[in-house]
C-alpha cells in the first residue's frame, strides 16, 4: 500500500495486484511506508523527487537486492539517488533482457547465475522468497533477484526450472503468450510414444511458446563452466521465433546451439541425459573381446598346455601368474592392438580415395563407423597402457623379464639336509643392471606412454578447443603414429631373443611376438602412402580434385540453337576500345539529388 500525504491522497496497489503505480503530480510526495505481500513494512526514504513512477514488481526487486537494514536504511538525497539509479537500470533494459526463472533450487540458481553472467537481468521466482537461506544463496549470484513466482512469470522469457510433477503449482495463467523454456528431465528412460515434459507443459499452457532446451546441462556444469564451448545444446519448439530467440540465448551463454526443429523432437532430447555412453558401446565391446581372447590364449599356453606336458608341479608354479603376470601381458598386447585399430582405418580410407580418385564418394558403413570411434579406442588404449605400466613396475625384475637384464650369476652351494648329509644346489643371483636391449625396451616404452598421454589430453574438448586445426592434426596424426612406432619397438625389443624352445609349448609363439603381427602390417601399409608421388596425389584428391569428373562442355559460337551464347561469344571477340567508345557514346542517366 502506498500512502500519499500530499494534496492528492490516494492508495495504489494491493496484494492481488502486480502493477501498482504511483505518480506525484507536482505536489510534495512523502512515502512513509511500503507494505509488500509477505514482507515486513519498509520505510525507504523521504522527500522523493517529482514525477516518479514505481511498479510493485520493481519495488520487490529493489527490496530483494537491497535489504532495508543495509543499503537503503537512511533518509535523504543519497538514498533517493541510489534508488533512482537502480530503478533506472531496471526499466531501461528491453523486455528480452529480463528473464524469469521459476524455481530457486540448485538448477534454478545455477542457470539463473549463468544467464546473468551473459548480461541479462534474471528474476528467480520462489514459493518462499522470504526464506533467509534462499536469500543468502541468491546473493551469491550477481545479476539475479529473488522474487515470487508470480513476479518472475511476468518476464518476456521464462525458464521453468522445476520437475514435471510441479507444473500445476506454477502460475500458468501468467505464462500465456510468453517464451517458456522447459529444462526438465525424466528420472528413468521413457518410451518414445510417451509425451515429453515440454509437450505436457505446452498442453497445460496452450498459448505459451514452449521451447525445450538446456536439459543436457547439469547444475554443476552450469556453475563451473564445464564443457563450455564444446557442449551441444539441442533446442526444439513449434514456434520458430521463440526457437530462434532461445538459440541466440544458448550461443550467448557460450554453448553450441543445435536446432532440432519441432517440439516433438523433445522426446529424443530428453532421452540424451539418460543414455549410458551410446558412442562407447561398440569400442568397449570390441576391446573387451580382444582382451578376453588374448587372455584365454595366454592361459591356454602357459597354464593348460604346460600342465599337460610337464605335469602338476609345473602347473602349481604357474597358476599364481593368473592374477598378475597374465593380466599384465594381456593388457600390453591389447593396448598395442587397440592403438593399431586407431590408425588402420585411416590407412584403408586413403587407399580407397586413391582407388576412387575422389573424396566425394561415401565410405562403406563399417569403415565410416570405425573412423568415428577412433577417439574412444584411443582413450581405452590409454587406460590399458596405464594398467600395463603399473603392473609392469610390480613385476620389474630379472626373474620375470630375464631378456632385458644382464645375465644372472649362478652360485653352487652345498645345502645341509641333516647332520650327516649335504646336497649341492645352484642359486641364481639376478643382476641389478639392465642390458642394452633392456634399456632400449624401457626407453621406447616410456616414450610411447607419454606420447599416448599427450594424445589423450589433446582429445579433451576443453584442450582441443584451444588448438588450431594444424596443431590438432599434428598431435593426433604425426605424434599418434610416433606412439604406434615406439610401442611396436618397445614390444619388439622384448620379443627379440626368443629361441625355438619357446614354441614347444603347444606350438604357440610368445605373446610379445605374435602381438607384433597386427601393428607391423599396419605400418607396412602406411609406408607407401609416405612416398612423395603417392602423398601428392592423395592430398590433391583431398583438396577436391576428382579424377573421373567430366570436363565442362563449351557451346560452339556457330550453334544456331544457342543464339544468346553466340551473341555473347561475338561480343567477347570485340576489341576493348570498341567497348570503351560505345560506353562513352551512351547517354548518361539524369540523377536528381535530394
Amino acid at each position: 500500500m502506498f500512502r500519499d500525504y500530499g494534496t492528492n491522497r490516494k492508495e495504489y496497489g494491493s496484494e492481488g495486484q502486480n502493477q501498482g503505480i504511483m505518480r506525484n503530480s507536482g505536489s510534495s510526495l512523502d512515502l512513509e511506508e511500503i507494505t509488500l505481500p509477505g514482507r515486513a513494512t519498509y520505510t525507504p526514504w523521504r522527500d522523493s523527487p517529482a514525477d516518479v513512477t514505481i511498479s510493485t514488481q520493481d519495488l520487490i526487486q529493489l527490496v530483494s537486492v537491497h535489504p532495508p537494514s543495509k543499503e537503503i536504511s537512511s533518509h535523504g538525497t543519497s538514498s533517493v539517488k541510489h534508488y533512482d539509479e537502480a530503478l533506472k537500470n531496471k526499466l531501461d533494459k528491453p523486455s528480452e533482457e529480463v528473464i524469469g526463472v521459476l524455481g530457486s533450487g540448485d538448477y534454478g540458481r545455477a542457470i539463473a547465475g549463468k544467464i546473468a553472467q551473459a548480461g541479462y537481468t534474471v528474476l528467480i521466482g520462489s514459493r518462499d522468497p522470504t526464506n533467509p537461506q534462499i536469500l543468502e544463496l541468491v546473493r551469491s549470484k550477481p545479476g539475479t533477484t529473488l522474487v515470487t513466482q508470480e513476479v518472475a512469470a511476468q518476464a518476456g522469457m521464462v525458464v521453468v526450472a522445476v520437475g514435471h510433477d510441479h507444473y500445476t503449482r506454477l502460475p500458468l495463467n501468467q505464462l500465456q503468450g510468453k517464451v517458456v523454456i522447459d529444462v526438465a528431465n525424466h528420472t528413468s528412460p521413457q518410451p518414445m510414444s510417451n509425451p515429453s515434459n515440454a509437450e505436457v507443459l505446452q498442453s497445460l499452457v496452450p498459448k505459451a511458446q514452449v521451447v525445450k532446451a538446456f536439459n543436457v546441462l547439469s547444475a554443476y556444469a552450469l556453475e563451473n563452466n564445464v564443457q563450455q564451448g564444446a557442449k551441444q545444446v539441442p533446442v526444439a519448439s513449434d514456434w520458430p521465433e521463440a526457437r530462434r530467440r532461445v538459440l541466440e540465448l544458448v550461443k550467448r551463454l557460450g554453448y553450441q546451439a543445435v536446432d532440432r526443429g519441432k517440439l516433438s523432437a523433445a522426446r529424443q532430447i530428453e532421452a540424451i541425459p539418460l543414455t549410458l555412453m551410446p558412442s562407447w558401446r561398440t569400442p568397449l565391446l570390441l576391446v573387451a573381446v580382444l582382451w578376453l581372447l588374448h587372455y584365454l590364449l595366454l592361459l591356454f599356453k602357459y597354464q593348460v598346455c604346460g600342465s599337460v606336458t610337464q605335469g602338476p608341479a609345473w602347473s602349481q608354479a604357474r597358476i599364481k601368474h593368473l592374477a598378475l603376470l597374465n593380466v599384465n601381458r594381456t593388457s600390453a598386447i591389447t593396448a598395442l592392438w587397440t592403438l593399431t585399430l586407431c590408425y588402420l582405418p585411416g590407412v584403408g580410407a586413403a587407399y580407397l580415395q586413391l582407388a576412387w580418385g575422389t573424396k566425394y564418394r561415401r565410405f562403406p558403413t563399417w569403415l565410416d563407423a570405425w573412423l568415428k570411434m577412433r577417439k574412444q579406442l584411443g582413450l581405452l588404449m590409454l587406460w590399458l597402457a596405464a594398467v600395463h605400466t603399473c603392473l609392469g613396475l610390480a613385476v620389474w625384475s630379472g626373474g620375470y623379464d630375464a631378456l632385458v637384464w644382464e645375465p644372472p650369476t649362478v652360485i653352487s652351494a652345498s645345502v645341509r639336509v641333516n647332520d650327516t648329509a649335504f646336497i649341492t644346489r645352484e642359486v641364481t643371483i639376478h643382476n641389478s643392471m639392465m642390458s642394452f636391449q633392456g634399456e632400449l625396451f624401457l626407453t621406447f616404452g616410456t616414450l610411447s606412454m607419454f606420447i599416448t598421454c599427450l594424445l589423450g589430453v589433446s582429445s579433451l574438448p576443453s584442450v582441443g578447443s584451444t588448438l588450431s586445426w594444424r596443431e590438432f592434426t599434428f598431435i593426433q596424426s604425426k605424434l599418434g603414429w610416433m606412439a604406434l612406432l615406439t610401442a611396436t619397438l618397445h614390444n619388439g625389443l622384448l620379443g627379440w631373443g626368443f629361441h625355438s624352445s619357446h614354441y614347444t609349448v603347444c606350438s604357440l609363439p610368445s605373446g610379445a611376438q605374435y602381438a607384433l603381427i597386427f601393428p607391423l602390417v599396419t605400418i607396412a601399409l602406411k609406408l607407401p602412402l609416405l612416398l612423395p608421388c603417392v602423398d601428392n596425389a592423395l592430398q590433391k584428391i583431398r583438396r577436391g580434385y576428382d579424377r573421373k569428373r567430366r570436363p565442362r562442355s563449351s557451346v560452339a559460337s556457330t550453334s544456331p540453337a544457342h543464339q544468346l551464347d553466340t551473341t555473347r561469344a561475338r561480343d567477347r571477340r570485340r576489341p576493348r576500345a570498341e567497348f570503351t567508345r560505345t560506353y562513352h557514346d551512351m547517354p548518361r542517366p539524369f540523377v536528381i539529388h535530394a
